[in-house]
């Protein structure tokens, strides 16, 4: 994985969030990003679930947005796509497929859900 192959932007600031972006195309099954950081055992706001017990603070999955129609998955500590991702496409991973506990539950601007955890779909 290149490093530069991501960006964080605060393309979606009408929200107030910032997301993840790719400068460049992904195949369906790469490998977006390895997860690194601080290992936690329990859910915060800004981890991501690698495991039954644990969560990564990473410095770029921090701002991974959600989506039910994610172009991404979260496989132990990798971010895989899904599908194709074309430069410019954001980087999203669907949180109740890889979250037991969401530390800041969320109604999902895509289908209007409580996205809590793995229990909503």
């Amino acid at each position: 994985m290149n490093l530069n192959s991501l960006r964080i932007s605060s393309a979606l600031e009408l929200s107030g969030q910032s997301g993840v972006f790719s400068n460049q195309k992904f195949n369906s099954g790469d490998i977006v990003l390895v997860l690194s950081g601080r290992v936690v055992t329990e859910a915060t706001r800004t981890s991501i679930q690698v495991s039954d017990l644990d969560h990564i603070e990473d410095e770029i999955g921090h701002y991974i947005n959600h989506n039910c129609n994610s172009t991404c998955k979260i496989e132990g500590r990798n971010v895989v796509a899904a599908r194709d991702i074309s430069v410019d496409d954001e980087i999203t991973f669907d949180y109740s497929q890889s979250e037991n506990v969401i530390a800041s539950p969320f109604i999902c601007a895509c289908c209007n859900k409580l996205i809590s955890g793995k229990q909503d779909h």
